[in-house]
């Protein structure tokens, strides 16, 4: 086995912390088990006609200028998001015959294919060519197995797993002085892009009903990516001194709130498999979610609570069962372990490499 060359439209650096922060971690597991790892990918998340066109550019001569470089070295490329990210592996496997491996997160499939017919014709063109695709969750799976032709034993099912040495309980006392949080106040944290579909403003209004049925005292944390300014100021109306909008961070800072928190709430429309729930859950914290996509596989069983997306009563009525219930009724503790060992970012490493190592010795069956 030679090189890898990873392959991805999002990727973090000291300026956005955030921003694909699962990619880069996947990226130093894998050179942790001594693998040689090269990287392309785009650092900029913002967005805009102009912008777009200038950091997919610079990104795309970026991915040229090393897969030339590295052309005869590189045993496999993995691309992160079937598009745009797999169109650079389809292109080096027709220029140089080198396999590739394409992870779909959720988004390229719920939306980005359903954009443009070509943008869909692109996308079932890179997952027939490469050698394995990997889903994030089962339902995104079947969905590829579906609408696109894949053979299921072409899929696999892994998600980008948590590090249990990074995210694991802490003292929520010791925490909450370090961020500088009320001792006494029951604390709801969401963390994820401050977006429509991410349920931030069902959120908020669910919020705003906790506060009129409780005497207790509540506060929200929403930590995350503001990029969308239209949509960030729509939601002012529903904030008020209760509310603590935070901007994304490193993950060892992200640690900090997981800990400090008494609930993780995450109300998305859409969710590929829902990474920062796993955090959570890793964390010790009970988890509140939509019932789409991967949440539905992920907080089976009890490892969490499943709410209908969109209903912002619904979810201000399990919100205030997490507040009143003791944690140790509230959460399943061995459905959370089992959910976390088939996550563990350890051994999911291993099952990448072993899926490398295959399609870089032509198979394309698992």
């Amino acid at each position: 086995m030679k090189k890898v060359f990873v392959i991805s439209n999002m990727y973090p650096s000291n300026e956005h912390p955030s921003f694909g922060i699962f990619v880069k971690n996947q990226v130093e597991a894998l050179r942790n088990e001594n693998m040689e790892v090269v990287v392309a990918a785009n650092q900029d998340p913002r967005t805009g006609k102009k912008n777009t066109l200038l950091k997919y550019s610079k990104w795309a001569k970026e991915v040229l200028a090393k897969a030339w470089k590295y052309k005869k070295e590189i045993s496999v490329t993995h691309a992160h998001y079937v598009f745009p990210s797999g169109v650079f592996s389809f292109m080096m496997k027709k220029w140089f015959h080198i396999p590739y491996v394409v992870t779909a997160h959720g988004g390229d499939i719920e939306r980005m294919a359903k954009k443009r017919a070509s943008i869909r014709n692109w996308t079932e063109k890179i997952l027939r060519e490469s050698s394995f695709v990997i889903a994030v969750g089962p339902v995104l799976a079947e969905q590829i197995e579906k609408e696109y032709g894949i053979p299921r034993d072409k899929i696999l099912i892994c998600s980008m797993g948590v590090n249990r040495e990074q995210f694991k309980p802490g003292d929520k006392e010791a925490a909450r002085k370090q961020l500088g949080l009320d001792d006494d106040a029951f604390i709801y944290l969401f963390v994820g892009n401050v977006i429509k579909q991410k349920g931030v403003e069902e959120l908020l209004i669910a919020f705003q009903q906790v506060k009129k049925q409780t005497n207790q005292k509540v506060k929200l944390a929403i930590i995350g990516s503001q990029r969308d300014v239209n949509f960030v100021n729509s939601l002012k109306p529903l904030t008020d001194e209760d509310v603590m909008m935070v901007g994304p961070m490193k993950q060892k800072e992200l640690v900090t709130w997981y800990q400090a928190s008494d609930v993780f709430v995450l109300p998305s429309h859409l969710e590929g498999f829902g990474l920062v729930a796993l955090e959570a859950i890793a964390t010790g914290l009970p988890v509140i979610a939509s019932n789409v996509g991967g949440l539905t596989y992920l907080l089976k069983d009890g490892a969490g609570h499943l709410v209908e997306p969109k209903n912002s009563k619904a979810l201000a009525e399990e919100m205030l069962n997490a507040l009143t219930t003791p944690k140790e009724q509230y959460v399943n503790q061995k459905a959370c372990e089992n959910i976390l060992h088939i996550h563990d970012a350890d051994e999911i490493t291993k099952r990448v490499i072993r899926l490398y190592e295959s399609a870089a010795n032509g198979g394309s069956s698992l």
